[in-house]
């Protein structure tokens, strides 16, 4: 709700969607503080002996802060998907139920991070992550099967909401000119590029996967070497934090300075809902003279409601 990022670029927000982007951006930060804190940790070379028969320090730690990634990571996937049904139920005069979010978002990721828990730590907690071969085929399609999920599902259902809002714009407005035709433009713009961030940064682990996948199976016939494998773990060491900040500013907007704005709605008129209260389409406040956004930004972009009938 700050001042800073209540800029014109600012698009498909309202008060169903803020709380899924709130959610995101808070799972994908807790994601990352995970990993910052765990390889400040390893760079010291305080790993844990799986020979040990005992758990130590060191133990405890591998099991708490591999959990702590694997179960908000897994959260981030999940919200992506509740993000892209609200929306389209959004721009269908909807609105996702509230306790099916909170399933979605928190309670799925807690049962695959559960059951990747029973599957590593079973035969004993002293041994983090020291992974068999079924145990890597498990571990692999509990972590990813959410991000390919994501990666189907996402584009279709965009899509979907795209064509709804444009059919919206025109129940409402009862026409179809440039101003209407742009703010479809930079929905879509938005969808594309919240597919695009996540693809980029989640394909090297689907990749890193199925090389690692290769290198155990005896029976393959293509056997990775080392360096393929480390040049992956690097690149999901950059792609994976980084979605953090690309998520924020995708969902979010950049901050409302002359140097970060995108004029996406620089010539546009502002459009507002019927008499009775309700927004349909708020195009963020916008005045196409003074290009300073006036609106709050608890306002809804993107919020259908049925028009009274009297």
């Amino acid at each position: 709700n700050s001042e800073v990022f209540q800029s014109k670029n600012r698009i498909l927000v309202g008060p169903n969607l803020n709380s899924i982007i709130k959610s995101l951006v808070a799972v994908n930060v807790l994601a990352v503080i995970g990993l910052l804190v765990r390889s400040a940790v390893w760079l010291d070379h305080a790993f844990p002996d799986t020979k040990k028969k005992c758990m130590d320090a060191n133990h405890y730690f591998c099991l708490v802060s591999n959990m702590w990634i694997l179960f908000f990571f897994t959260c981030n996937h999940f919200w992506h998907l509740v993000y892209a049904i609200e929306a389209y139920m959004v721009s269908n005069n909807k609105e996702l139920n509230t306790g099916l979010k909170v399933f979605v978002g928190w309670f799925i990721p807690i049962f695959l991070t559960a059951s990747a828990a029973v599957v590593v730590y079973y035969q004993g907690f002293n041994l983090c992550f020291s992974l068999t071969t079924p145990k890597s085929y498990i571990v692999y399609i509990l972590f990813l099967c959410p991000v390919v999920i994501v990666m189907l599902a996402n584009p279709i259902i965009f899509y979907q909401a795209g064509k709804s809002a444009k059919r919206a714009l025109i129940w409402h407005y009862g026409r179809y000119t440039s101003s209407e035709r742009k703010l479809v433009d930079a929905i879509h713009t938005k969808f594309y590029l919240i597919l695009v961030i996540y693809f980029l940064c989640w394909i090297p682990n689907l990749v890193n996967a199925g090389l690692l996948l290769r290198s155990k199976s005896a029976a393959s016939s293509f056997i990775p070497d080392d360096k393929s494998i480390l040049a992956f773990f690097i690149l999901m060491a950059v792609s994976n934090p980084l979605q953090a900040v690309l998520a924020a500013l995708v969902f979010w907007g950049l901050p409302n300075t002359n140097q970060l704005r995108l004029n996406i709605f620089s010539q546009s008129e502002v459009g507002y809902g019927s008499s009775s209260g309700s927004s349909i389409i708020n195009r963020s406040g916008l005045s196409a003279h003074s290009g300073l956004s006036t609106g709050s930004e608890s306002e809804p972009l993107i919020s259908y409601r049925q028009k009274t009938m009297f």
